[in-house]
């Protein structure tokens, strides 16, 4: 499950079901992207880092 708000740039874009191996895979794709990811539990959380 994919989850977005594009009206609130500050909510967090959630996906859920992920393995390790999928995470450090998106990790390294958007690394250089000025986001924040944090993993838990299978669930990652993509933030917008705020300056």
């Amino acid at each position: 499950m994919i989850t977005t708000l594009i009206e609130r740039e500050t909510e967090p874009i959630l996906i859920s079901d992920l393995t390790w191996r999928e995470f450090k895979a998106v990790e390294q794709l958007i690394e250089r992207l000025g986001l924040s990811l944090s993993f838990l539990d299978g669930v990652l959380e993509i933030r917008k880092m705020l300056l």
